[in-house]
Parts: structure tokens; sequence; C-alpha cells
């Protein structure tokens, strides 16, 4: 009886590992920060406290933090009473809001990374624009791509090409799960920002088909070859629109483990004193 009682508590130990939840509600919370937001006029934001890696050259400032927070909330009223990350897309050419969580270190996956890869996300969006995952690598000839360059994008002088998932468009406002492997969805390459090294083609591929590729494979896939980035955001140009995340599970990040987008008790509580602010005001 002893050893099965024993055995029950390994288990049961072993699932809540298994189902362990991280939780992130403000700007430096497990390494999340944003990078490449920008305002409607797709101008870099770089704030002092909420960018990570930005833009080379540019001074970060306060202001920016205040401009960054209007695009990139956590919030507790989210379509259906949900905790979510809320993404606000400035209107106008080149508006963008990516919040990304970077290791330019040991990088989150090395080599040959699409091997056991997934990521599941729910999402929701309430205007034409919708959030994706982007992965951030710098391929087997970084040091090369580098040389001579500097990155003209806040996020970008952390990888020289970046996938982003490419996937159907959810219907306006519903939650969408998004369940992701190597063999399933389709991703688009993209080369650096103002870098002549590379030029990505014009394709969507599975990651598996991006490994098999005979240009790209190697470089993505290749011994030396690292993730530095996980983003979350839409592409250049974007509509102005409003998206919502849930919660991000993916191989790459933390085990697996789920991340979960819920503000912090201190930003509910502003949240609150607002909400009742502006009822007493009306």
């Amino acid at each position: 009886m002893k050893k099965l009682v024993t055995v029950l508590v390994v288990c049961l130990t072993a699932t809540a590992a298994l189902a362990s939840t991280i939780d992130v509600g403000a700007f430096g919370d497990q390494g999340w920060y944003s990078d490449d937001t920008r305002t409607s006029g797709g101008i870099d934001l770089v704030g002092i406290n909420n960018t990570y890696a930005g833009k080379p050259g540019q001074t970060a400032t306060a202001a920016d933090d205040l401009a960054i927070a209007n695009q990139i909330q956590f919030v507790n009223d989210a379509p259906g009473g949900a905790t979510a990350l809320k993404l606000v897309f400035a209107a106008g050419t080149g508006g963008k809001a990516t919040f990304s969580n970077i290791d330019t270190n040991k990088g989150f996956a090395t080599g040959n990374w699409q091997d056991g890869f997934f990521a599941n996300m729910r999402r929701y969006r309430e205007t034409a624009t919708n959030t994706t995952i982007k992965i951030g690598v710098q391929s087997t000839n970084w040091a090369a791509s580098q040389n001579g360059f500097t990155a003209t994008r806040s996020g970008e002088s952390a990888y020289d090409l970046t996938l982003t998932y490419v996937g159907n468009y959810t219907p306006y406002y519903t939650w969408e799960d998004v369940s992701l492997t190597a063999a399933s969805g389709t991703w688009k390459l993209y080369d650096q920002s103002g870098n002549p090294y590379y030029t990505a083609p014009s394709a969507n591929k599975s990651l598996a088909d991006w490994a098999a590729d005979a240009t790209w494979g190697t470089l993505l896939f290749g011994e030396g070859a690292k993730v530095t980035s996980v983003l979350i955001g839409a592409g250049s140009f974007a509509a102005a629109s409003t998206g919502y995340v849930d919660y991000l599970e993916t191989s790459l990040l933390n085990g697996g483990d789920r991340v979960d987008f819920v503000p912090e008790p201190a930003t509910i509580a502003i949240l609150a004193l607002g909400g009742l602010m502006l009822r007493r005001k009306k």
C-alpha cells in the first residue's frame, strides 16, 4: 500500500509539473518586452522600461514607454470576460504592436529546432488584422550577414531571418484555438529589414518543408542556427485593428509550459479604479 501511495504521489507531481502555467502580466515578466512596436507612421517606439532590444542609435524615452503601453496592454475585460494580452495596431502605414521574448546568448533552441516543435495559442480579433506567432532566427551565416550592417528596426538586432505563421483569418469576434506542429501550418520567411545579404522567397511552407528546402533548410535549421526571439504580433502595414491573445504554449519556451497573459494585481486594481472613476464622471 505504501508503494502504491508513493507511486500515486510521484505521478501527481509529474502531472502538475507538465501542467505548469507561467503568468505574464507586465513588461519584463519572464523576459517579455515590446520590440518592433511602431506608430501609425511606422516610427519605432523605444521605451526605457518596456523595450528590450531597441532600434540601434535611437534613444529610449519615457514618452515611448507610454505610447507602447497604449498599444500593448494586459486586460481583465477581454471578450467573454477573459484575461488577455491586448494588441492595438495603429492606423496608417506601418503601424505595429509586437510583444517578444529574446535570448541572444544561448537562444531558445539550436540546430534542427523544428524537430518536436509545437505551438498553441488562443487568439481573438475584433477587426481586420490577425495576431500571429513569429520566430526570429540567427541563421548559420549570422556573423557574415551582420558584417557592416546595423539593424534598422527595433528587435531586429537579435535575428537575421524571421518565420511568421500564416493561418486562415479568424472570423471576427471569435476566439480561435491555434495548434501547430512542424508538419502543420504554414510559415512565411522574411529577411532582416534593410539588409541586402538575404532575399527571402515569396513562399509559405510548413517548418518541416522549410527544413527540407535546399537553400534555406541549412540556414534555418543547420548546426549553428539559433532561435533568439519568440514574438506575438502582426505583419507590417497592418490595418488599424485590435487583437487579443489569451495564452501561448510552445516547445521553444519554458519547456512547453503555458504562458498565460494575466494582469498583475496592481494592474487590475488600476484598471478597476479607472473604470470606477469613468462611471462617476458619467
